[in-house]
C-alpha cells in the first residue's frame, strides 16, 4: 500500500523505530510527547464540548500512557 512516505525517509524512519526501542531516553521521550499530544487532544475536545470524541484521543494515548507507567513502575 501506498502512503505517500518518500523511500529517501524509510532508513531514517527504520533508525529512529530502532532508536526508540534499543534507547530507553529516546523511547520514553516519545512516549511522553505522544501522552502529550492526545493529552491536547482531550483538552481540545473537551473544549469544544464534543464530549462524546473524547474516547478516541484516549485510546490512542493510552498505549503510551501504561508504557511509560510500566516503564517507571517496574
Amino acid at each position: 500500500m501506498q502512503y505517500g512516505v518518500p523511500r529517501a525517509w524509510w532508513v531514517w524512519l527504520g533508525v529512529a523505530k530502532a532508536a526508540g526501542v534499543f534507547v530507553p531516553a529516546v523511547g520514553v521521550a516519545a512516549a511522553i510527547g505522544v501522552a502529550a499530544y492526545f493529552a491536547g487532544a482531550v483538552v481540545t475536545v473537551v473544549r469544544a464540548r464534543a464530549y462524546a470524541h473524547v474516547p478516541f484521543p484516549v485510546v490512542y494515548a493510552a498505549p503510551a500512557v501504561v508504557a511509560l507507567a510500566l516503564g517507571f513502575g517496574g
